[in-house]
């Protein structure tokens, strides 16, 4: 199979890249800078030649949402990245003869909302109403006119991504390495993870069932309470956690409305992956997880 993906020097797309190549798939990549293909989603502009021969997109383009402070520009920024590649690449097919027949894009659980409490969030579940569910719920309304061109379309809605070398992990491990580990605000809020071998194996396994379609959480079976994720990653870690808790009014003084991004959580379902999908975790609690990124 020809795949063409999009933000694939991302540390998500690369891991993704390599598993692809070891199967035997050819895989090209559409990027601003570096890639195979040229494109630019702000300007409209995009070599059509990219879409020659592809059999399938991976779409995983888009700014990152904790890079920079929310500024007003900034949270413009973030949905346009998203909204603008989508709507390219939905030009570029319509326009131009291929033979494409599936998309599979990433988008985020902050669709449900950054902070849900202890209510379980499924696929059918109301989206939020603050700003990581605006931009999440224009990403994913940004390529219903992939859909309406008869191609098979599949969203993940992406927890935190344990893996080494990017995602959360590093971050979270930074302050425990150096014996400044804390719970965050209270520590209840729930943590919906995957691991990064998990997500690829998710992508993998997309783009052979074809009767996969629409939206599905891509988290890990067992989600964790913030306070006993820290306490695992700190076991793992040979660090202890002593300090008090983190108040969520310092993290906002200090981020902003960003903030919301470590001080909320959200407790989301992975049943439809597994019992509709038929998708098998390697990675099912969040200590085996550790025992393969902290050997």
């Amino acid at each position: 199979m020809k795949i063409l993906i999009t933000g694939g020097t991302g540390f998500i797309g690369q891991a993704l890249q390599k598993q692809l190549r070891e199967s035997g798939h050819q895989v090209v990549i559409l990027s601003r800078r570096g890639g195979d293909f040229h494109w630019n989603p702000a300007k409209g502009e995009m070599e059509s030649s990219a879409l020659d021969g592809v059999d399938a997109i991976i779409h995983l383009a888009g700014a990152g949402i904790a890079e920079k402070r929310w500024t007003d520009a900034r949270k413009e920024e973030l949905i346009q990245s998203r909204v603008q590649s989508s709507r390219l690449l939905y030009q570029m097919l319509k326009k131009h003869p291929n033979q494409v027949q599936t998309l599979i894009s990433a988008s985020g659980i902050g669709y449900y909302g950054a902070d849900t409490g202890e209510k379980l969030c499924e696929e059918n579940s109301e989206p939020g109403h603050d700003f990581i569910s605006q931009c999440t719920q224009a990403w994913e309304g940004s390529l219903e006119g992939i859909e309406a061109l008869g191609i098979r379309v599949v969203k993940f809605r992406i927890g935190l991504v344990m893996g080494n070398g990017g995602g959360i992990l590093p971050v979270l491990q930074k302050p425990i390495r150096w014996f400044v580990g804390a719970d965050i605000g209270t520590g209840k809020q729930w943590q919906s993870w995957i691991h990064l071998q998990d997500l690829i194996g998710m992508f993998m396994w997309a783009l052979q069932k074809k009767s996969m379609q629409g939206v599905y959480n891509a988290v890990a079976p067992e989600p964790l309470r913030q306070s006993e994720l820290n306490k695992l990653l700190a076991h793992a870690m040979h660090r202890p956690l002593f300090l008090p808790a983190v108040p969520a009014f310092a993290l906002r003084l200090l981020l902003g409305e960003m903030a919301v991004l470590v001080t909320g959580g959200n407790l989301v379902s992975s049943n439809r992956i597994q019992k509709e999908a038929g998708f098998s975790f390697r990675f099912v609690r969040f200590s085996e997880a550790l025992k393969d990124l902290i050997p």
